[in-house]
């Protein structure tokens, strides 16, 4: 089973932050996610915006986050196809570009809008099916391993499909969705 990537971020500050995590999804279905060190350059204004609600203290971040370099290679395996579905294409983008950046790097995925892939889906229903996965599985709209595993879950009940078995590689194993329309 081949599914699109998709990724998603979260951000110290609306306005003016920085990614403190992101996840993205593998077309196998499995999903990678990371805290994120921050770059000494992002740590200038840090304390100057308004955090998050649920952003890690810096400290943890320092502690525990992978680097950026380090994400930035592990995507040039992950993201080989150049496309990147997400629900907010201008912030993936500002992540993208403030990380690939830092390395002077050009960003190497095409971000596209979720919603095209789910064209021929009325948009009220598309978002009823999106909660409904949430709510089932627990799942917040705001962290972004909850997001990608919303669209993965989403994608693969649209298409009839389910996710492959995880794999050694992956970070973390996936179950395949529910249909909402089945009894327990």
């Amino acid at each position: 089973m081949q599914l699109p990537v998709f990724i998603a971020f979260e951000v110290t500050d609306e306005d003016q932050g920085y990614p403190y995590s992101v996840a993205w999804s593998l077309k196998s279905g499995q999903y990678k996610s990371v805290l994120l060190k921050p770059e000494d350059a992002w740590l200038i204004d840090w304390d100057s915006g308004q955090n998050a609600a649920g952003a890690p203290p810096l400290q943890d971040l320092l502690d525990r986050g992978e680097t950026v370099l380090d994400v930035l290679k592990e995507w040039a395996e992950d993201l080989n196809d150049g496309e990147v579905y997400c629900e907010d294409p201008a912030l993936v983008e500002y992540c993208l570009d403030m990380m690939y950046d830092a390395y002077d790097k050009e960003v190497a995925a095409e971000v596209v809008p979720v919603s095209e892939l789910f064209t021929d889906i009325d948009p009220l229903d598309l978002d009823d099916q999106r909660r409904w996965i949430m709510d089932t599985e627990g799942l917040m709209a705001v962290q972004a391993e909850d997001s990608v595993r919303t669209f993965i879950h989403l994608y693969a009940q649209v298409h009839g499909l389910e996710p492959e078995p995880a794999d050694d590689e992956s970070d973390h194993e996936e179950d395949a969705p529910r249909d909402p329309n089945e009894d327990d």
